[in-house]
């Protein structure tokens, strides 16, 4: 089985399957219109016979001070 999964990074919750790679791509972007800050925590994870591949993501560090 091959598709995508449209994944919220700040949980880990799956909140789409897509089987189209063109639909995939698409959601990315009516996402970003509709709710900017859920298209921000999201990925958008390939998953194939292979395992599978991350498509995009971002990563955020906080520095906090210890003195």
């Amino acid at each position: 089985m091959e598709g995508f999964l449209l994944v919220d990074d700040r949980d880990g919750r799956v909140l789409l399957e897509i089987a189209d790679p063109v639909k995939a791509f698409r959601v990315l972007d009516r996402l970003q219109q509709d709710e900017p800050k859920l298209a921000d925590a999201a990925s958008l994870v390939r998953f194939d016979d292979r395992g599978g591949v991350l498509i995009g993501a971002e990563t955020t560090t906080r520095v906090r001070s210890l003195c």
